[in-house]
């Protein structure tokens, strides 16, 4: 029990670190791309919290499978490094039992994995783009900032705006220019004290509504401008309507709504749902088999070659998926197939390391001898 709780221990520990890592590296570059788009007025710098944490369920899904073999391949790396293994299998422990302990923290991050792919995932990746929606579905004069130069989607305006009330619902000291002119149209600029958003009765006619301000009118490098003042000048304004953010709603339904599908792009979504704990308890193996090692050869050798191993088996499963959407592949055979190959390959590798590992040693000295 003493060397299932250290073994654990180790485990565990080195997978939080890799993980957090992880998971900071990835969330800061999409938080970069979301406050890029906030500086740009296109969504509100209010929600970008609100939308990374929902969009966390995902990344930690994505990127614990991955941290928690790392993290056997560095910790049980440095036990056979500091000679620790040696003296567990001299103790009389076997290459069985380590696998069994091994399985018990694996059994801890898969019940965590397949909570997350099962149902926090997709819960929150449909808040996270319900928001980003509402965001995208703005018109162009909510998006505005304080004391900066917009212009509107279709490059036909130019706004401008010195103060935005706390509701958004007022602008102050707002000037506005269509710059989408030809030779013989004439350049409308307008400038106004006040802007304000409001709704025609009850429907969802809005209008803004342009107080005490200036309209000037004519072409440039003409004298024949017309100006006009006003106090209430009304402009209706467009609501677009919901814009989806990613084109496969799959990835948003409830897990429920997939069992008993019988659409290719549903059945792919809920085996991929699914392969995510499968994945944990292969690369579980895998890793007790990638990190045997001596202290000659360090306890980084085996790292390279093992990732590449599991990013092939990442890269496999998204073939099979599109493959099972584009009807090229049966879901019968789908992404179980992957799932079985690569077990059977670790198996293999298990019972048969030293064949497998050994050929490296094997041919550098029958082509120093060749040469």
């Amino acid at each position: 029990m003493i060397i299932l709780r250290y073994l654990s221990r180790e485990v565990l520990q080195t997978t939080f670190a890799v993980t957090s890592v992880l998971l900071v590296i990835i969330m800061s570059g999409r938080f970069v791309k979301y406050l890029a788009e906030a500086a740009a007025g296109k969504i509100d710098a209010s929600v970008l919290f609100a939308v990374m944490f929902y969009r966390l369920p995902g990344f930690v899904e994505l990127i614990l499978p991955l941290g928690f073999f790392v993290s056997i391949l560095l910790a049980y790396g440095r036990l056979y490094t500091d000679s620790e293994m040696t003296v567990l299998f001299s103790c009389g422990v076997s290459r069985k039992q380590l696998i069994q302990w091994t399985y018990i923290p694996a059994a801890i991050v898969t019940v965590i994995i397949a909570s997350l792919s099962l149902w926090l995932t997709p819960l929150g990746l449909h808040e996270a783009e319900k928001i980003l929606a509402q965001q995208q579905a703005r018109n162009d004069f909510e998006t505005m900032q304080e004391a900066r130069f917009q212009v509107s989607r279709n490059k036909s305006l130019v706004s401008y705006t010195e103060n935005v009330s706390d509701n958004r619902e007022q602008l102050n000291a707002f000037f506005l220019a269509n710059m989408n002119v030809g030779k013989d149209e004439a350049l409308m600029t307008v400038r106004s004290k006040v802007a304000e958003y409001k709704l025609l009765g009850d429907t969802d006619q809005r209008y803004l509504v342009l107080k005490n301000g200036v309209r000037y009118e004519g072409q440039p490098g003409q004298a024949n401008y017309r100006i006009t003042e006003f106090e209430e000048f009304g402009q209706h304004v467009d609501v677009k309507g919901e814009i989806v953010v990613t084109n496969n709603k799959v990835n948003r339904l409830p897990t429920f709504d997939l069992v008993g599908s019988t659409l290719p792009d549903h059945q792919a979504a809920l085996q991929w749902r699914l392969s995510s704990p499968l994945i944990v308890l292969i690369v579980t193996l895998l890793g007790v088999v990638f990190s045997h090692t001596n202290p000659r050869r360090g306890r980084y050798v085996m790292l390279f070659p093992a990732i590449l191993l599991y990013l092939i088996y990442l890269v496999l499963l998204n073939s099979a998926r599109g493959a099972i959407e584009e009807l090229r592949l049966s879901p019968f055979i789908g992404l179980w197939s992957v799932h079985g190959t690569f077990l059977i390959l670790t198996i293999v590798l298990l019972f048969d390391k030293k064949q497998w590992f050994a050929w490296p040693q094997k041919l550098i000295p029958q082509l120093t001898r060749k040469k």
